[in-house]
């Protein structure tokens, strides 16, 4: 699989953001209506099953596959379906948006290679991503990369971090809070900041990836503060 550099996935799915929002006819808001996203931009309606029972794997997320006309299918397992367990929507929602990012970044690829060796002869589907949690090959950690610029895109948190803190607000230090935070648990890990909370709350997503994306953008920090010199 070929290294692809950060800028060039999160260019791909600004692009689908983009064509979202010519689509539909909206800007584009948070939370990123990621359904309604695959609808529209992709005439994708995810459709929910067994899959842990299909691949004998209880940690199978989702399945993509395309057609000869290019047709695509994204089934989710149920276990993370929101309609059957509401407290999976984030896990759903980044799942989705892996999906696309498979779409995006490894899909070209695959038509591709089923075209040049002529394996359509069959009529049937093929399977182009099997999304398993514990999968870690680099088209995967694309694949979530991508699922985070498109669920939270640099400009509407921005926006929202300007709308909370005011135009010129420099990141927020949160190494005081971790450190209060933190002093009485076993996994201090999985414990998160209450900007990362209330952002990961307005975007939809898991509080870790927002707080992954928050550091990445330089709006937070966890490190000790340095004393002023003035």
């Amino acid at each position: 699989m070929a290294f692809i550099p950060a800028p060039h996935i999160e260019n791909e799915a600004i692009a689908v953001l983009q064509e979202f929002e010519r689509k539909s006819e909206r800007a584009l808001s948070c939370p990123i209506q990621i359904e309604d996203l695959l609808e529209i931009v992709y005439e994708i309606i995810p459709e929910a099953g067994d899959l842990r029972g299909k691949f004998y794997s209880d940690d199978v997320l989702a399945e993509s596959t395309v057609y000869r006309d290019g047709t695509i299918k994204i089934g989710v397992d149920e276990s993370i379906y929101p309609y059957y367990h509401q407290e999976k929507e984030n896990r759903y929602r980044f799942t989705l948006g892996h999906e696309v990012g498979h779409i995006c970044l490894h899909l070209p690829e695959v038509l591709t290679r089923l075209n040049a060796d002529d394996l359509w002869a069959d009529n049937e589907p093929k399977q182009f991503s099997v999304y398993r949690s514990s999968c870690k090959e680099p088209k995967e950690k694309q694949a979530d990369m991508f699922s985070g610029f498109l669920l939270m895109p640099k400009q509407l948190i921005l926006a929202e971090w300007e709308k909370k803190f005011g135009p010129d607000h420099g990141p927020e230090n949160v190494f005081d809070e971790m450190r209060e935070l933190t002093k009485d648990t076993l996994y201090p890990d999985s414990v998160r900041p209450a900007i990362v909370k209330e952002f990961a709350a307005i975007f939809n997503v898991s509080a870790e990836s927002m707080q992954y994306r928050l550091e990445a953008l330089k709006l937070v920090e966890l490190g000790e503060p340095q004393p002023s010199l003035f």
